[in-house]
């Protein structure tokens, strides 16, 4: 082997394609997001594809890698369909017939356990890794740059290179909440920044007093988790709305009232309102109408400029996402039955200082719409705010070097990096013809990208033009997909 450049002189390197009339693509991170993009890759017998991954799991990621063997997906099987052979209906049907229920309706509408899920994907990934039509690597990519050709230098000093690199990373940690803390509750025990972090913090058992920071999904898991792990004491749940997530409802359809308008968004609430006011009144359930624009979210979020955007995140964002990301039927049975017992008491507020007690901590906050705080005891504090999003301070290794070439900017409204069709737009608003994003990284350009409809349309269209093709392209595989979502 041999040096790459001077600063990897002691490095190996690998080239993904030595042939100069096929394509080498270099994948950073093996979570949903990189693996689908890897299997749309692959059908093209012109790439040469390498997957880059720190575990030894592949398609999991946290969403599917992190969860227990209860945790159900948020949506039904029919809405997790990706392309794939078999599909994800035919695997339960011959791996998991034990989770194929119909009490929610037929059985494409059943909700089955995340880990299913995972499984099916890491199957499949796995088969074409041991069939030869995909290469994994598992390691930590620490720099990611372009000499003579793109680079990705793992920590163990391997550098891979290719002609593209897409960055796959997925969902990051939570980022910790900002309050005074006064007794570096933060730095202790007590504190629990991340619950998917299964190596390091395990999350409490017995009779102690809990508190969850967020309200939303990952509140949801975190509760009942906590619950199945035998906790017994009494959990809060705090939010600055203190609202749940709504819960999934069966049968119906309706119009998609969005149309690709470019609809400001208080005038678009005001349609959703009215659609669903009508709705109601023929019998339609509400969820039907939030699910019928979802293939024009991406052309409505690309049509408002900065202001609305920072205006629809302010004043609409909570009320959206109570209503778009919602639970399960039995999902939801059981947090309501654990509010209606007191065992899950939801507030609204904002904790503003934590103070260490013993071997627990004192935690004021203020409710909503109060003037005066009010103190509570917990043994513990989890952070359930869910994905972090915001690029300004992260120190991720592999986003390090290109944030000080100027090469990957993060967004302002902190919702990710900036990109143009996929392509990572450097300071000078300038896109990459060699650097590449998918999945939720390129949240600011398109909103609703974390869900699978969504990540499965965006790998389609980088697969096919590596986001050379502009972003009509991408637009359309969105409002294409429609009767999948």
């Amino acid at each position: 082997m041999i040096a790459v450049g001077p600063n990897h002189r002691h490095s190996e390197y690998f080239m993904v394609a030595e042939q100069p009339n096929l394509r080498s693509i270099v994948i950073v991170g093996g979570g949903l997001s990189g693996v689908l993009l890897a299997l749309r890759a692959i059908e093209n017998p012109g790439n040469r594809v390498v997957l880059i991954e720190r575990s030894s799991a592949l398609g999991r990621g946290v969403a599917y890698g992190a969860c227990d063997h209860a945790h159900l997906l948020n949506v039904p099987v029919f809405r997790m369909e990706v392309g794939l052979t078999p599909t994800f209906e035919h695997w339960l049907r011959a791996n998991r017939p034990h989770e194929l229920n119909t009490e929610d309706g037929e059985l494409r509408d059943s909700f089955v356990t995340r880990r299913s899920f995972g499984d099916y994907i890491e199957e499949i990934v796995e088969h074409n890794v041991a069939a030869g039509r995909l290469k994994r690597l598992r390691g930590e990519v620490v720099e990611i740059g372009r000499e003579e050709t793109p680079y990705a230098l793992l920590k163990d000093g391997r550098v891979l290179k290719g002609d593209q690199v897409v960055l796959a990373t997925g969902n990051l940690p939570p980022k910790t909440p900002r309050f005074i803390d006064e007794g570096g509750v933060l730095d202790s025990p007590v504190f629990i920044p991340d619950p998917w972090d299964v190596h390091r913090d395990r999350l409490p058992a017995g009779d102690g007093r809990v508190l969850l920071i967020g309200a939303g999904l990952t509140m949801v898991d975190v509760a009942l988790r906590l619950v199945r792990n035998g906790h017994t004491g009494p959990i809060t749940a705090l939010s600055r709305h203190g609202l749940l997530p709504s819960r999934h409802a069966h049968g119906g359809e309706w119009r998609n009232a969005f149309h690709d308008r470019p609809l400001p968004p208080l005038q678009a609430f005001r349609l959703l309102r009215r659609e669903t006011r009508e709705a109601a009144a023929q019998g339609v359930p509400w969820q039907r109408v939030i699910d019928a624009v979802r293939p024009s979210l991406a052309s409505i979020w690309i049509s408002w400029d900065s202001a609305d955007r920072r205006r629809f995140l302010r004043h609409c964002r909570t009320i959206w996402d109570v209503r778009r990301h919602r639970m399960p039927t039995a999902v939801a049975t059981q947090i309501e039955a654990l509010v209606k017992a007191g065992a899950l008491d939801l507030r609204a507020g904002r904790i503003q200082k934590v103070d260490r007690a013993g071997d627990g901590a004192i935690v004021t906050l203020r409710p909503r719409g109060a003037r005066d705080s009010v103190q509570i005891e917990v043994d513990a504090i989890i952070n359930c705010t869910g994905p972090r999003s915001s690029f300004d301070d992260m120190n991720e290794p592999a986003f390090v070097k290109l944030k000080e070439l100027g090469l990957l900017v993060a967004d302002e409204l902190g919702l990710g990096v900036r990109t143009f069709g996929c392509a990572v737009v450097d300071r000078y608003s300038i896109p990459s013809d060699w650097l590449f994003a998918i999945g939720p990284l390129t949240r600011p350009e398109w909103w609703e990208i974390t869900a699978v409809p969504e990540i499965s349309a965006q790998s389609y269209y980088l697969a096919g033009g590596l986001g050379l093709s502009g972003q009509n392209s991408l637009l359309r595989n969105f409002v294409d997909l429609g009767a999948g979502i």
